[in-house]
């Protein structure tokens, strides 16, 4: 029976005595020590801090007002961190389903339905500038799809900046609030007046089935539709970043001694406090590491005492 449970006894042994190791291991340099020989505590962008690892604290705000103006379609918004003017077009595209010829014996269920695969031809919106099938074919029916047409998109993006520092809105997602907005018919009509002249497709303000205004020239097969959205910033917390500076952004992805969760803090955090933190969360790490380590020792004793026995 000992000859039996001895080496199960030992491979459970070696598992924690790995564990612990790797957890010891992974804190012997003493990290938080190292931090501190690095991370620079600034209050303000900086071009002397190049990349440094910082630890700055504010509230993201837009710079000049979140203004972005999108000079070709006439229209200007502001408070934005994002902009976006993509024009559709309506085109034939060949698609494929499984359908069920038989439902075999078992009416509810499906495991021995008897399936094969059906083609279609169907209308879908792309972008009015892409590539596309000149000609879809589905048995002898021919279908030949529109030109694209040369209506480039347009996106613009709001300069969000957390005391100096440029940041991307999804590296403080959690902390800032924005809304998904449109513009009226009404709107699109008074300002988009030069490029509907200039797009020679004859586009119209219209009002979608949301409620949004759009420019439309209708909705058959080779019509086109201009979509227009922006995001606006509505509230923003502030927070902590620890990150490397990199031109005027602070860049705030893992590398060898800051890991993901420690990157963005909420609240005003000091470099005292983060490395507080640091030495908390490590001291925490290590006692898991020694006690595996004694667990691991313990089971290795008496897989050798079962041996002997």
């Amino acid at each position: 029976m000992a000859m039996i449970r001895w080496p199960k006894l030992l491979i459970f042994s070696v598992l924690p005595l790995a564990f612990g190791a790797a957890i010891l291991l992974a804190n012997s340099s003493d990290r938080a020590k190292a931090i501190d020989e690095e991370l620079v505590e600034v209050t303000a962008f900086s071009p002397e801090n190049e990349g440094k690892l910082v630890i700055v604290s504010g509230t993201p705000q837009l710079v000049d007002g979140g203004v972005l103006t999108d000079e070709e379609a006439g229209l200007r918004v502001e408070n934005a961190t994002s902009y976006s003017r993509v024009p559709y077009q309506k085109i034939y595209k060949k698609g494929k389903r499984e359908v069920v010829v038989d439902k075999g014996e078992d009416k509810f269920s499906e495991v021995d339905d008897v399936k094969e695969t059906e083609y279609y031809i169907s209308t879908t919106w792309v972008n009015a500038d892409s590539t596309r099938d000149e000609v879809v074919t589905l048995g002898f029916q021919r279908y030949e799809n529109p030109g694209a047409v040369k209506l480039p998109a347009y996106h613009a993006s709001g300069d969000l900046r957390v005391s100096g520092f440029k940041v991307i809105p999804s590296d403080v997602y959690d902390y800032i609030s924005m809304v998904n907005r449109g513009f009226t018919a009404d709107e699109l009509a008074q300002a988009c007046g030069q490029y509907i002249t200039r797009s020679e497709i004859g586009l119209r303000a219209v009002t979608d089935e949301d409620g949004d205004g759009m420019l439309s020239n209708g909705d058959e097969v080779g019509c086109v539709h201009v979509l227009f959205s922006y995001t606006t910033l509505e509230d923003a917390k502030e927070v902590t970043l620890v990150g490397r500076q990199r031109g005027e952004e602070l860049v705030v992805e893992d590398d060898e001694l800051v890991s993901s969760a420690e990157h963005v803090l909420a609240g005003k955090v000091s470099k005292e406090e983060f490395l507080d933190a640091i030495t908390a969360e490590d001291t925490t790490s290590r006692k898991y590491g020694i006690g595996c380590l004694v667990v691991g020792v313990i089971c290795l004793v008496l897989s050798f005492d079962l041996r002997r026995g």
